[in-house]
């Protein structure tokens, strides 16, 4: 089983419109809502990929309620922690071609909340092989969730990957006990090691500290592929030129890929493999997060990957 953690989800509500008006009225009958949140879509797909998952964070009020039911619907579990303050909501406005997104801040996470959640690790992550945790911390916590989690997991023989961006990227790679996996993008690596990268010096960049005692870095290229440390080995990933229905979710949908392959003990290369066909799937079709899974050997054949030497 696969535990996502999502510290900070959403209700996300998409309103497809011909027209925005400024300072008008809008009117439109083309809305969807669901559960969102980086991990959550990376339940999502891990899910269409025939993984067992778990879904874990913080929920409250009626907008939380409206995401345990939903993932319940979707036949997936959920272990969240219920607080105080309701979940937020991250409004997405579709039109003329452009996309609009407003994004709550969310709720405040009490001290007594986050304890409640590590003191109950033991439940939320029972049977778990791994645990994923992706995106922002909401207010009232900080890197050392994260850290606590990683140092959990690794006390207990579970592999841990994190997705996170700024000043907790930074903190959880320089903290004494690393995750297995991070997925950050190029300039991210360029952050944490203080200089600039280039196809010529990145694979001497991702086998120094602090990135070479962390056993996958996944480095997004966007649809140039990737670039993947596994071990002491890194790899260029290719994928073939698509025409890109939706790109939203892609991101999270090739760590699920990731993810998955690992638990099931693939090698470096089928694990970078997999984890590309399923954002290069995500992006051929209009759902967020979400891969039709009877595509998956054809593009799974047209992914290149080859290591640098």
């Amino acid at each position: 089983m696969i535990l996502t953690i999502t510290a900070n989800p959403s209700v996300d509500m998409s309103y497809q419109l011909d027209k925005l008006n400024i300072d008008g009225v809008t009117r439109t009958d083309k809305v969807i809502k669901h559960a969102g949140g980086k991990g959550i879509h990376v339940g999502y797909v891990l899910h269409d990929l025939g993984a067992d998952v778990v879904h874990s964070g913080f929920v409250g009020g009626k907008l939380g309620e409206f995401i345990e039911e939903g993932l319940e619907q979707r036949g997936q579990k959920s272990k969240f922690i219920k607080i105080k303050e309701p979940t937020r909501n991250c409004l997405a406005i579709l039109h003329e071609g452009k996309q609009t997104e407003i994004l709550e801040a969310g709720p405040t996470i009490s001290q007594a909340e986050r304890e409640e959640f590590i003191r109950k690790l033991d439940d939320i992550s029972a049977g778990c092989s791994v645990i994923s945790m992706s995106g922002s911390l909401p207010k009232g916590l900080d890197s050392s969730f994260y850290e606590e989690i990683i140092a959990y997991a690794k006390n207990h023989g579970i592999f841990v990957a994190v997705d996170t961006s700024g000043q907790t990227l930074k903190d959880v790679v320089n903290a004494k006990i690393k995750p297995d996996l991070i997925k950050p993008n190029e300039t991210e690596v360029a952050d944490l090691l203080g200089e600039e990268i280039s196809k010529d010096n990145i694979k001497d960049a991702l086998t120094k500290a602090p990135l070479k005692d962390i056993e996958y870095v996944i480095v997004s290229l966007g649809s140039q592929g990737a670039v993947v440390k596994a071990g002491d080995r890194v790899f260029k990933a290719s994928v073939p030129k698509v025409v890109a229905i939706n790109p939203v979710g892609s991101g999270d949908s090739s760590l699920a890929g990731a993810i998955f392959a690992i638990d099931k003990d693939k090698s470096p290369e089928e694990v970078i493999k997999t984890s590309m066909t399923c954002g290069l799937l995500n992006v051929l079709t209009e759902e967020i997060a979400h891969i039709e899974i009877e595509k998956f050997d054809e593009y799974f054949e047209k992914i290149q990957v080859e290591e640098i030497k």
